[in-house]
């Protein structure tokens, strides 16, 4: 049985990486003698994932990797006959028997730098990495207690601070020389006035035996307790099960963000003298990134092949780190798709957020404004679809209501953090699809900012839409301007084909033709082909 981990720090995210990289582990869960670990820093609901991404992740184990150290890195990877880093600006060293990097491009890694976190690097990145390597020290590898499931923030439970849980948290206990002592707590902004907590310890699987302890407790609303279990566990591994009533902020209060079911907070309150308290509670305030941010691009030496997702994207590896890769285009599940009678919507799909490549909504409000506002006929009807995920930090929430605001009393929706289903419905009904992510950006300056392959077109192609998207980036390599679709370089060009388009003077059948026979080459069949093909050669060479 080969053992493989592919290494997603933003799997809770589940935007476009996310589907790549889940993806990859539902084909390899599939295949004979592959065991497939799904790695990440932040607890996730692997159901919940697989029903954002449209995949089927039953077959895929999740595995809690709170990054500490790379001597703690090194711990956890080197057991994998093959471990992919599929985490976007990761520079994390790779053990494994064989590894992949999975680069979608090249992106500087101070790309979101300010000039305060540039004077951290300067200045304190070498002790913080010291008080790190000191703390792994300390606690002897953070080993003794392995975090299975459910708790959302490992790192500060493994650094002595609480964590929220999911309601339900699976610790693996490894020869613990001492009792074992948890701190529980309700805290005052929970939405369960009375929570139940119920605490189990097994050996073996946790389902399966009888426990070797149990305990109830109840909290209050801002309460917590600790409890001490009395169990010499010397010479042996048991496995701590602490369940507890859950709730959701966003349900319990409507101005609340947060859409993750919560439990108990829990604490690791073990024996531990002041000294190395003083030093976990210093390390829980020194921001990750001074830990993360490579020196040189030395971490790339322990990988065994690169793989990226286009020609753009290969060419700017080759140009910018000086290294060949393998292409495999993202997996496009074109079957699910369909084209239903076009209605007067146009279309664009893409997360919102202000930075990097930006999917320029706000740019596309302003030329649907326009359009709408001096050729009142030839867009008599229509409507503007803007769709896509939003996370939760202010500046991405805050860009969504700049676009809504701009598009205030025109025909324009916004629709954030859709559903599988619902986009599936919009693309079989738009008639024109529209991408930009890339425009006023100069390439040569901030190539990152281009689109680097482009899913959605392709989608769009399968749902029968008409695409017309910027002739930069990725994007050239998907549309073949007159063939299966348009290319533009300004945003009067752009308005001048969708003119062109909706007036009748260009003739759509073929081009939706062409559009629906060419996205085929970027099949789900065609990614699990290619990507077994790579993932055999590259473990076979050994």
């Amino acid at each position: 049985m080969k053992r493989i981990a592919i290494y997603d720090r933003y799997l809770s995210t589940a935007g476009g990486g996310e589907r790549y990289s889940c993806k990859i582990a539902e084909i390899l869960s599939g295949q004979k003698d592959f065991e497939v670990d799904l790695i990440t820093d932040i607890f996730v609901d692997l159901k919940e994932v697989s029903t954002r991404l449209n995949l089927d992740l039953t077959g895929v184990n999740l595995k809690i990797f709170p990054f500490v150290s790379e001597d703690y890195a090194a711990r956890i990877t080197r057991k994998y006959d093959l471990f992919v880093n599929a985490t976007y600006l990761s520079s994390l060293p790779a053990y494994g028997r064989k590894n992949i990097y999975l680069c979608y491009f090249p992106t500087p890694f101070d790309v979101d730098f300010t000039l305060l976190h540039k004077f951290l690097l300067i200045f304190f990145r070498q002790p913080a990495r010291w008080l790190f390597r000191f703390a792994d020290r300390l606690e002897d590898g953070f080993g003794e207690i392995e975090v299975e499931e459910g708790l959302y923030d490992p790192k500060r439970f493994l650094l002595r601070r609480g964590s929220w849980s999911s309601g339900k948290v699976i610790l693996s206990v490894k020869k613990y020389s001492r009792n074992l002592k948890f701190g529980l707590k309700n805290p005052v902004t929970s939405a369960v006035d009375l929570m139940n907590v119920k605490i189990g310890v097994f050996e073996g699987e946790t389902e399966n035996r009888e426990s070797l302890y149990d305990v109830t407790i109840q909290l209050k609303k801002g309460i917590k307790k600790s409890v001490d279990i009395p169990i010499d566990f010397i010479g042996q591994t048991v496995r701590v099960l602490i369940s507890s009533d859950t709730f959701v902020p966003s349900e319990a209060d409507s101005s609340s963000k947060d859409s993750r079911k919560l439990g108990v907070v829990v604490y690791n309150q073990g024996r531990i003298n002041f000294f190395k308290k003083a030093v976990l509670k210093i390390l829980g305030y020194i921001p990750l990134f001074l830990i993360t941010y490579p020196k040189d691009l030395t971490f790339l030496e322990t990988y065994d092949r690169i793989v990226t997702i286009s020609e753009y994207s290969k060419r700017w590896i080759k140009k910018l780190w000086g290294k060949e890769s393998t292409i495999l285009f993202p997996p496009v599940d074109v079957d699910s798709f369909r084209t239903e009678n076009k209605g007067k919507i146009f279309l664009s799909v893409g997360r919102f957020f202000p930075e990097h490549h930006n999917k320029k909504q706000l740019e596309l409000v302003g030329v649907f404004r326009e359009l709408f506002d001096q050729h009142p006929s030839e867009m008599r009807d229509y409507t503007l679809y803007l769709a896509g995920g939003v996370g939760s930090r202010t500046d991405h929430l805050e860009y969504v209501e700049k676009v809504k605001a701009a598009g205030k009393n025109y025909p324009i929706k916004v629709i954030t953090n859709i559903r599988w289903e619902e986009l599936v419905e919009i693309f079989a009904r738009s008639y024109i699809f529209w991408h930009a992510s890339g425009l006023g950006e100069d390439e040569r300056v901030h190539p990152e900012k281009f689109e680097h392959f482009g899913i959605t077109t392709v989608e769009a192609m399968a749902a029968g839409c008409i695409p017309v998207v910027i002739n930069k980036g990725g994007q050239k390599e998907i549309i073949k301007k007159g063939y299966n679709g348009f290319l533009f370089d300004s945003l009067e060009e752009l308005k001048d084909i969708t003119l062109k388009i909706i007036s009748g003077k260009i003739n759509i059948d073929e081009i939706r033709k062409n559009a629906a026979e060419s996205c085929r080459r970027f099949s789900g069949a065609n990614f699990k082909r290619d990507l077994i093909s790579i993932v055999n050669e590259i473990i076979k060479d050994r």
